[in-house]
C-alpha cells in the first residue's frame, strides 16, 4: 500500500469521526442524559360504562342449570332468581363496582380459535344490562397456567382478556349463595329479675281446747264410792 492510499484512508476515518462527534454535540443535553423509561402495558377496560348505569345483572352457570338475576329498583337491588327477595345493596354495589372497573393487563386480539382457552365448555357468563337497555356480557374460560388469571371474552367475541381471579370467583360464589338481604336477628328482650319472696314464718293451727265438763243443770254429781282397795 503506497502512502497516498494510506493518507486517503486516514482522511476518511477522520471525517467519519468528526461527523459522529459533532452530531452528538448537536443533541440536546436532556436527550443525551435521558434514561429510557419502559412503556407500561396498556390496560383494557372490559365494560365501557359506569356501575351507576347498570340496571340489571345476571350470572349464569354454563355447566349446570343455575342462575342469579338481579334488577335495580327505587328501593334498592332486588334478587329475581332463584328466589325473589330483597338484595343486599352493599354487597351487590361492591361487586358491580369491581366488575365494571375490571380491566385486563394482557389482551390477545383477533384470536382465530378461542377453544384452547377453555371456551369449548365455558363455565360462567356474566351479563349486564345498562340503563339504555344495551346488554354486555363476558364468558369465562379456563384459568391461566399460573392460576393468577382467567381467560375471558365478550359474549360472541374473539378478543381474549386475561383478568384477575378475585372478581370472577366472587360471581361463582353468587351461584351457591345469592346476595340476599340478610334476615335481621330478632332482638332478645331480657326477662326482668324476679323479686325474691321473703322467708315466711310457718303458722301451725292451734288445736281447739276442750271445754271443761259442766254438769247439766239439775244433775247431781254422784261421787264414786271408795271400794277400799277393791
Amino acid at each position: 500500500m503506497n502512502s497516498r492510499a494510506t493518507l486517503i484512508i486516514v482522511a476518511v476515518f477522520l471525517a467519519l469521526f468528526a461527523f459522529v462527534f459533532f452530531a452528538d454535540q448537536a443533541k440536546p443535553v436532556v436527550q443525551i442524559n435521558a434514561t429510557r423509561t419502559p412503556t407500561a402495558a396498556a390496560r383494557v377496560s372490559v365494560f365501557p360504562f359506569a356501575s351507576t348505569d347498570v340496571k340489571a345483572v345476571a350470572v349464569r352457570d354454563l355447566r349446570a342449570p343455575r342462575e342469579v338475576r338481579l334488577t335495580r329498583t327505587d328501593a334498592g337491588w332486588q334478587v329475581e332468581s332463584p328466589e325473589k327477595k330483597a338484595g343486599n345493596d352493599l354487597l351487590v354495589t361492591q361487586f358491580l363496582n369491581r366488575l365494571i372497573t375490571l380491566d385486563a393487563p394482557r389482551t390477545l386480539t383477533n384470536v382465530a380459535d378461542i377453544k384452547p382457552f377453555g371456551f369449548v365448555t365455558a363455565t360462567l357468563e356474566v351479563r349486564v344490562t345498562a340503563q339504555d337497555d344495551k346488554e354486555y356480557g363476558i364468558v369465562v374460560g379456563d384459568k391461566t397456567s399460573d392460576g393468577g388469571s382467567y381467560y375471558v371474552v365478550h359474549t360472541g367475541g374473539n378478543t381474549v382478556f386475561l383478568v384477575g381471579t378475585q372478581v370472577i370467583d366472587d360471581f361463582y360464589a353468587w351461584l351457591g349463595t345469592p346476595p340476599y338481604q340478610p334476615t335481621p336477628t330478632p332482638a332478645i328482650t331480657p326477662t326482668p329479675n324476679a323479686t325474691p319472696t321473703p322467708n315466711a314464718t310457718a303458722v301451725f293451727p292451734v288445736p281447739p281446747t276442750s271445754p271443761p265438763l259442766t254438769p247439766a243443770r239439775g244433775a247431781t254429781m254422784t261421787p264414786t264410792p271408795d271400794l277400799g282397795g277393791y
